[in-house]
């Protein structure tokens, strides 16, 4: 079972950047292997049966639509995929907590390149090979989880990322890069306070 303790393979770069997350990553023969989902999520793909993939956490401050971009840079021109999960990822049940995906997309970018250059401008099925999740409705307090792999078995190369989104009113959202705040318990609270009384009570005695 592949649960997401495997992001812990992943070597990749964050960049902060406004309001949009950046990122950068390469799949490589090192990476864990997956039978990907179709594109919709409706079943699993009969040709990317064991494609590398890497994983990336993040979550957004606020509900809106957002947009997951990733391309690969010239010379690797592989043609990427996309995808993102809520919750939990486990790459041996891929149809589970899938939120969205996207093979090729033709058209120019809405977050990228961010602060990578040079990049591809547009995405186009195959010459450009890019992928864009576009407008996918996000919530705050949900951990997200963005997929990099291939279209087909065997590809490898350097990928950029960015993702983006904006709310109800049209404003931008905060995305971060990583795991959800865990909240800390009441109890833990209520100690620290009883054990900081105690000591102030001892240092007037």
């Amino acid at each position: 079972m592949k649960l997401f303790a495997i992001a812990a393979l992943i070597s990749v770069v964050a960049v902060s950047m406004a309001q949009n997350a950046y990122f950068t990553g390469s799949l490589t023969a090192n990476d864990p292997t997956w039978n990907r989902p179709l594109e919709d999520g409706s079943a699993l793909s009969a040709v990317g049966t064991l494609v590398f993939y890497d994983v990336q956490p993040f979550y957004v401050a606020a509900a809106g639509t957002f947009t997951f971009e990733t391309a690969a840079p010239t010379p690797n021109n592989y043609d990427t995929f996309a995808f993102i999960y809520q919750n939990a990822f486990n790459s041996a049940t891929p149809l589970i907590n899938y939120v969205a995906g996207d093979d090729d997309f033709t058209g120019a970018f809405t977050i990228l390149p961010g602060p990578y250059t040079p990049t591809n401008g547009t995405g186009s099925g195959g010459v450009t090979p890019s992928s864009q999740i576009l407008n996918v409705a996000l919530s705050a307090g949900i951990q997200y989880y963005a997929i990099n792999t291939t279209f087909s078995n065997g590809a490898v190369g350097t990928y950029f990322s960015g993702i983006g989104g904006r709310g109800a009113a049209g404003g931008p959202i905060d995305v971060t890069l990583g795991t959800l705040p865990v909240p800390e318990p009441a109890s833990m609270v209520a100690l620290g306070i009883g054990a900081l009384a105690l000591l102030r009570k001892r240092r007037k005695a």
